[in-house]
């Protein structure tokens, strides 16, 4: 039996939950101390403040997490949708690549949402270092499309989308840190 990428993509998100699960720090615990009584729970701030405007104070990791995650779902079920109803190769290939990817986005964001909040200076350096391995995946993108297959060109066109994109998010993300 052939384990190809998929299998190493559930194990990667099977370890990540492992280590997640034995890890009993959570938001809630982070910022109790901070902004009420000791044992009490803060109030989490509304899915409009973390999707919209800027990231509230305390729960900027939540705000990206939160950001990335309404952007690759419905990008990641339009894609398949239109991949899988595709005739052409192209089409095909260049949705359902990009369905791939939008899935792998809301997977590191739904890790993001159930992990602990980072520290600022630690979120901006992820940032930082995601935007260089952003220039790679569309480097990477832009070569497997200058390719004579019209599959490899609709895929290679998907991930440097995907990674054009990834990479202002990221960049626009870690500027929005830099602020005091």
């Amino acid at each position: 039996m052939r384990r190809g990428p998929w299998f190493l993509l559930l194990a990667c998100f099977a370890f990540l939950g492992l280590a997640q699960a034995q890890n009993p720090f959570s938001v809630g615990m982070a910022y109790a101390a901070e902004t009420q009584q000791p044992g009490l729970q803060p109030e989490r701030p509304p899915w409009d403040r973390l999707l919209f405007g800027p990231a509230p104070e305390g729960y900027r990791g939540l705000a990206i997490s939160a950001r990335l995650l309404a952007w690759s779902v419905p990008w990641s079920l339009v894609g398949s949708i239109v991949g899988l109803t595709s005739e052409d190769p192209w089409q095909r290939s260049f949705w359902l690549t990009h369905s791939v990817w939008a899935a792998v986005n809301s997977g590191i964001a739904l890790v993001g949402l159930l992990g602990p909040e980072p520290e600022k200076s630690q979120l901006r350096n992820l940032l930082y270092i995601n935007a260089g391995l952003d220039l790679l995946y569309i480097a990477g993108g832009v070569a497997l499309a200058l390719q004579p297959d019209p599959r490899s060109q609709g895929a290679g066109w998907a991930i440097a989308l995907q990674g054009a994109w990834l990479l202002l998010f990221d960049l626009f993300n870690a500027l929005a840190l830099e602020s005091p």
